[in-house]
């Protein structure tokens, strides 16, 4: 539970979201009861309360929305930057590096992030093509369907191949070793219990795999399946959670090694007023994980539905905190973005679909940031659009 300073007056959206006001004061009442309204007052930081787990509050900051083929001037092919599925922060440039999930000629972006004034700028500054390197196959690095990336110490990254099939060909899930320069060092497999299969009983499911990747303070590396294996049991529906994985690999000298896995239960997909019907894949998965601590993590949900007609969409976005204990991932909600819907612009009025966690800039006071990153999937009805949260 969130407590709230008697000295100064806060607007809260549940769950554990505090906005600052930018109007006249409009009081809340929760389950503990605040008072009467005195006037508005927009916090500086961010309350802390007791208890393990982090993060304990979001403050609400700002938002940066595009239409998918916005044109980017410093691009020389704005129409290839889109569909950004997993940002990692590049502390050697300062600058961000986005994974894009297009498997036509794999790619990054690298990007700056600046806020200022109220306002978040985003700035991609160049596209950036993957390369095989010795013994690395050609469609490996330049046909991977990338949906995650974290940066490591020594200024490489860990991207992530999630494990799909395009024409009967099939791409098992995989970790790319790669370079600043985008040349591919090296791969690592899953074990094979995580294998794209025949079996209808067994394996992972196309496109549904590992969606999700965050490096630990000690250096281990964590991935997180979208959706079940299929002898783990169906995806998720309106009425029924599933039964996820979380995995570690911890670098060996030049390699990695998988090693501990956990239990993670995925929430039924939620239920939105009008949108009676999930989208083709469209059930509520894990799709990003962010670790705060060594035994923390923040994780992303995100379902697709459509209306009636199958004409219209909209996106459910749910944050959660993540305890990991012994052989289980234990979460607890921090934040439903349909409660921010008030604060975001018309554009993105239903949401949109997110699927990428990072840390953004860093504020003045030394309050860490928080983004969330939506994927447009290079459609004209979609957007990229960046979040910025403040957290403690």
């Amino acid at each position: 539970m969130v407590r709230l300073p008697a000295d100064r007056n806060w607007t809260v959206i549940l769950n554990n979201v505090i906005l600052p006001r930018t109007g006249s004061a409009i009081c809340l009442l929760v389950t503990l009861g605040l008072g009467a309204c005195a006037p508005a007052r927009p916090p500086s930081v961010v309350p802390s309360a007791p208890g393990p787990t982090l993060p304990l509050a979001l403050t609400w900051l700002g938002e940066f929305t595009r239409p998918s083929a916005s044109v980017y001037p410093l691009l020389s092919d704005s129409a290839r930057f889109g569909s950004v599925s997993g940002l990692a922060l590049d502390t050697t440039s300062g600058q961000w590096i986005g994974a894009i999930d297009d498997r036509d000629s794999t790619r990054v972006a690298w990007l700056t992030i600046e806020f200022g004034g109220g306002r978040l700028q985003v700035t991609p500054t160049r596209l950036m093509a993957l390369t095989p390197g010795p013994g690395v196959a050609d469609r490996v690095a330049r046909e991977s369907d990338l949906e995650a990336i974290v940066a490591l110490p020594d200024g490489t990254f860990l991207m992530g191949e999630e494990g799909h099939v395009l024409d009967g060909e099939v791409w098992q899930p995989a970790i790319l070793h790669v370079t600043r320069d985008g040349v591919v060092l090296g791969v690592t497999a899953y074990p094979g219990n995580f294998s794209i299969t025949d079996d209808p009983g067994r394996g992972l499911r196309d496109n549904q795999g590992f969606e999700s990747l965050t490096r630990m303070p000690s250096g281990r590396v964590i991935a997180g399946l979208e959706q079940p294996l299929k002898q783990d049991g169906e995806p998720t529906s309106f009425t029924r959670p599933a039964a996820g994985r979380l995995i570690a690999f911890e670098r060996r000298g030049s390699e990695w090694q998988p090693g501990i896995e956990w239990r993670y239960m995925i929430s039924p997909t939620p239920r939105l007023d009008g949108f009676p019907q999930i989208c083709s894949d469209g059930e509520n998965g894990l799709v990003d994980l962010l670790a705060l601590t060594e035994t923390t993590l923040v994780a992303m949900e995100r379902a697709c539905l459509l209306d009636a007609a199958g004409e219209h969409s909209a996106n459910a976005v749910q944050l959660f905190t993540v305890e990991l204990i012994g052989n289980e991932a234990r979460k607890r909600p921090l934040l439903d973005l349909a409660k921010l819907a008030p604060k975001l612009s018309p554009a993105i009025a239903r949401l949109e679909n997110f699927e990428a966690l990072a840390f953004g800039p860093t504020l003045p006071n030394g309050t860490r940031t928080l983004l969330v990153v939506s994927d447009d999937n290079f459609r004209a009805t979609q957007k990229t659009s960046f979040l910025l949260f403040g957290i403690r």
